[in-house]
C-alpha cells in the first residue's frame, strides 16, 4: 500500500456530510474559537478522555487536544462537510481520534509502533496535521493560533517515536548557510527534535514555473534519530508557512529517487515526497553512508 502527499482537505472518513438543514441540526452552540489543550477533565467532552486512556494511554491532560467543530470545503467542487467537535490524544501507546457526532467514540487509532511519519502542513491560520502509518493516515485541521500549545505533546510524541541514535554522515565543507527564515528553522525542534543535537543538512531554492510563481525553498536535515524535510507551503501562493514531514530513522528501510520524487519506505509505508535534485541525493548519500 502507497501511502504519499494527498490531494488538499478531501474528507475524511469521520466527518459528516454537509447540508444546510443536518448543519443547523449538528450544531447550535456557539463554538469555541480555536483548539485548546484542556485545563481540567471537566472541560473535555463527556466519555471522550475515558475512551482514548483505554486505547492510547494518557497520563496528563497535555497529550490532549480538543478540537471545536467546523465547516470546512473540501476542495472538490462546492462540496463541504462538517467536522464534529473531535478529541486527539498524543498517548503513551498511540495516537487516537475521538468525534462526538454522528456517534461519539474513538474513530481511528495508530499504535506507536505502525507510525511510519508526521506530515505537518501550516500556511497562514490553516494547520493540518497527519500520522501516517501503513494504511490509513489520522489527520486533524486545527487553527494554528494553538500550536503553540499543541508543541509540547508533540514533541514528547516524536521523542516516543524516535527510537536509538544513529551516527551522522560528515558535514559537507561546502555547505551554505540557507536565508534567515531557514537559519530559524534549522534551530527550531522542528527539525532538531532537542536543542542540542547536531544535524547536517541541504538547502535548494526552486525557481517557479511561470514568472508569477515564487522561489520554493526546500530543507532537507537529518537529526541523530529523524530525517526531517521543511519547504515552502505547496498548497498556497501564501510564503508564510511550511509543509514538513518527520520519519523516524530507526523506521526507514529503503530511500531511492524516482524522477522527482524522493521515496522513503518507513516501517512499511512507502512515502513519496516532491523535492530538489540535491536534497534528493544527499538523502540517499547520508542514509548510504552507514549513518541509518
Amino acid at each position: 500500500m502507497r501511502t504519499a502527499v494527498r490531494l488538499p482537505d478531501q474528507a475524511e472518513k469521520w466527518e459528516i456530510r454537509f447540508t444546510e438543514a443536518e448543519g443547523g441540526s449538528y450544531f447550535r452552540s456557539e463554538r469555541a474559537s480555536h483548539p485548546y489543550t484542556p485545563r481540567q477533565e471537566v472541560d473535555i467532552p463527556s466519555g471522550a478522555k475515558e475512551a482514548l486512556d483505554r486505547v492510547c494511554g494518557v497520563r496528563h491532560l497535555e497529550q490532549i487536544f480538543i478540537i471545536p467543530w467546523a465547516v470546512r470545503s473540501t476542495g472538490m467542487l462546492a462540496q463541504k462537510v462538517i467536522s464534529p467537535n473531535s478529541v486527539l490524544a498524543l498517548g503513551d501507546h498511540a495516537v487516537g481520534l475521538w468525534t462526538e457526532k454522528p456517534e461519539p467514540g474513538v474513530k481511528i487509532t495508530i499504535p506507536l509502533e505502525m507510525v511510519a511519519a508526521i506530515e505537518d502542513v501550516t500556511i497562514l491560520l490553516y494547520g493540518r496535521l497527519s500520522f501516517v502509518p501503513f494504511g490509513d493516515r489520522l489527520t486533524i485541521r486545527y487553527n494554528t493560533v494553538a500550536r503553540r500549545e499543541m508543541e509540547p505533546a508533540l514533541l514528547a510524541f516524536r521523542k516516543r517515536l524516535a527510537g536509538s541514535a544513529h551516527p551522522l554522515p560528515p558535514v559537507e565543507p561546502d555547505v551554505v548557510a540557507p536565508p534567515f527564515k531557514w537559519t530559524v528553522i534549522l534551530r527550531d525542534p522542528l527539525v532538531r527534535l532537542e536543542e542540542s543535537l547536531p544535524v547536517v543538512y541541504s538547502f535548494a531554492s526552486v525557481q517557479g514555473r511561470s514568472r508569477d510563481k515564487a522561489a520554493r525553498r526546500q530543507l532537507l536535515a537529518m537529526n541523530p534519530y529523524e530525517l526531517v524535510y521543511v519547504c515552502d507551503p505547496t498548497e498556497s501562493t501564501e510564503p508564510y508557512g511550511v509543509d514538513s514531514f518527520v520519519v523516524p530513522r530507526s523506521r526507514i528501510t529503503k530511500v531511492e529517487i524516482r524522477e522527482d520524487q524522493l521515496e522513503v519506505t518507513s516501517n512499511g509505508a512507502d512515502i513519496s515526497i516532491s523535492m530538489a535534485k540535491p536534497l534528493r541525493e544527499a538523502a540517499v548519500k547520508w542514509m548510504g553512508s552507514g549513518a541509518a
